[in-house]
């Protein structure tokens, strides 16, 4: 299993890693990338780099990824969704099918900046949102709220 692997965070592991990503709400709007591979809408987020915390390569994905400075949200310092999905095969980074354990923090705009990335990016009315775990992230939310 990931997590009983010396080191889970790392692409090394060829069965899959943990990931992080990040839930940005802005003014009952979702920031969500079409991501380029995969070919879909999803939350702004990626792997987390050698020294790195969850929270905070999740804060630096979604800067890579759209150029938003973000921030925790106050009392949102664990993630409020954890979701395992299969990556598919990708030969350009000589990548087999692997999983991610993707670990979802709530976070808040600071500034927005011109992204360093070349990737899409919207902001989506929660009612627009298609995504099942984004959906039920919101949910979660709204019933702590």
């Amino acid at each position: 299993m990931i997590a009983s692997e010396e080191n889970p965070l790392s692409r090394l592991n060829v069965t899959g890693h943990i990931t992080a990503s990040g839930l940005v709400i802005k003014d009952d709007l979702v920031l969500l990338i079409y991501h380029p591979y995969i070919k879909q809408w999803f939350q702004p987020g990626g792997h987390i780099d050698d020294g790195e915390s969850p929270i905070e390569a999740a804060i630096r994905e979604v800067y890579e990824e759209t150029g938003i400075l973000c921030e925790s949200t106050d009392g949102q310092l664990d993630p409020v969704d954890i979701d395992l999905h299969e990556i598919p095969a990708n030969p350009k980074k000589g990548e087999g099918a692997h999983l991610h354990i993707d670990l979802l923090f709530v976070l808040q705009v600071i500034e927005e900046r011109d992204s360093p990335e070349d990737i899409q990016k919207a902001w989506v009315p929660f009612d627009q949102i298609t995504s099942p775990r984004i959906k039920r992230a919101l949910q979660k939310l709204q019933d702590q709220a």
